[in-house]
């Protein structure tokens, strides 16, 4: 007996397929939803400190986009968009080589808009934040003439399959890699616990992770001491310009 398309797949897969078909998806939000800190710092969580950009000791990496005019053709080195393994989900991304954790893709581009109602029409667009929680923008990849290759990333269907996270950083949209990824894994970042909800899948359980950022955005002792380390080494730098002037006039 041939099973129909239907029936074939689980009941996850056939509601994230449908939502598809809707004309009301629902905004993307980055964890922790509530931000204590400003987002001119990224968090390393091998040194447990903060950065005003990539961890200088090179426990993170970045790959950027390539320049075009249409988002299929944006995409970074050793990754390619083809038919997702999700049913009904369209187009996904894929590695065609190993990406070590902590990878940093993107920024997320799109249309800057502050229209709620735009934005959840879309289903590209995720939420920029203040500090105090509050959505103040959106970006909106809706429009693949306007936007870049992280458009074709999807939503998980399980926490499982996660293997990126969205980061705001500078009022942009990163995706990270959580662990290593190996050649042939599709990427998924979880959209948030409301687009989840809308795709009729279960919300990830991301109650720690929370937690630690929290916790750790509550005692920017890292920030204070990078910022120490940093003048530190500026006034060392200094004192030795002197010595070589001093040197160089005797």
């Amino acid at each position: 007996m041939i099973k129909s398309e239907k029936t074939s797949i689980n009941k996850k897969e056939y509601k994230y397929q449908r939502k598809k078909e809707s004309t009301n998806f629902g905004e993307r939000n980055i964890r922790p939803r509530k931000r204590v800190l400003s987002d001119n710092y990224l968090y390393c969580d091998n040194c447990n400190k903060y950065n005003d950009g990539l961890c200088p000791r090179g426990c993170q990496t970045y790959e950027a986009n390539h320049k075009a005019n249409h988002a299929k053709y944006t995409v970074s080195s050793g990754l390619k968009i083809m038919k997702s393994t999700i049913p009904g989900a369209g187009l996904g991304v894929f590695t065609m080589k190993e990406f070590a954790k902590n990878t940093f893709f993107g920024p997320y581009t799109g249309e800057r808009h502050r229209s709620a109602e735009r934005a959840n029409q879309s289903g590209y667009a995720w939420t920029i934040e203040d500090d105090a929680g509050s959505v103040y923008n959106y970006i909106d990849a809706s429009d693949p003439d306007r936007s870049n290759w992280l458009r074709y990333v999807n939503c998980p269907l399980g926490q499982n399959d996660e293997n990126l996270t969205a980061i705001q950083f500078n009022g942009e949209v990163y995706y990270r890699t959580l662990r290593d990824i190996k050649a042939g894994e599709e990427l998924f970042v979880y959209y948030g616990d409301e687009y989840a909800k809308a795709l009729g899948l279960d919300s990830f359980d991301h109650s720690i992770e929370n937690q630690t950022i929290v916790q750790s955005f509550l005692t920017p002792h890292s920030i204070v001491s990078s910022k120490t380390e940093q003048k530190q080494q500026q006034t060392t730098s200094a004192k030795k310009q002197k010595t070589v002037k001093r040197d160089t006039i005797g």
